[in-house]
């Protein structure tokens, strides 16, 4: 008897509207919902993705010690990150991509609230042209 493995697919994305510092607000986003694709998309390994103003970023779900952490504004996937590997993959191959490092979590995402607030922020495909 021969099994079939049939594809996977994502149905349900779990989004946190409070900062990473509070009690998380957590919103369910299925697959019939309008922003699906975009949180499906937004999402990075390893994280929490969160919402602000509609705009999706990704907070690390853990940071060991000495990790160095970085807020990703302009990138394939925008929010803070913990280690420069993590940093590394939000940006090569990112023309124009912006990224700094920051003492905290909060610090960073503190940084990008701010960029979503002052229309900063920019999730871009790796190797792409922008228009």
């Amino acid at each position: 008897m021969s099994s079939v493995t049939e594809p996977f697919f994502i149905e349900l994305v779990f989004v946190n509207r409070a900062l990473s510092t509070a009690s998380p607000e957590f919103t369910i986003i299925n697959h019939n919902h309008p922003e699906f694709e975009n949180a499906v998309r937004s999402r990075a390994d390893d994280s929490v993705l969160h919402v602000y103003k509609d705009v999706f970023y990704n907070i690390p779900v853990q940071v060991k010690p000495s990790q160095s952490m970085f807020y990703v504004t302009r990138g394939s996937h925008i929010g803070v990150v913990a280690g420069w590997e993590n940093a590394l993959n939000c940006v090569l191959g990112v023309a124009g991509a912006v990224y700094h490092e920051v003492e905290s979590v909060a610090i960073g995402e503190e940084k990008v609230r701010i960029a979503i607030d002052e229309g900063r922020i920019k999730m871009v495909e790796p190797w792409a042209f922008d228009e």
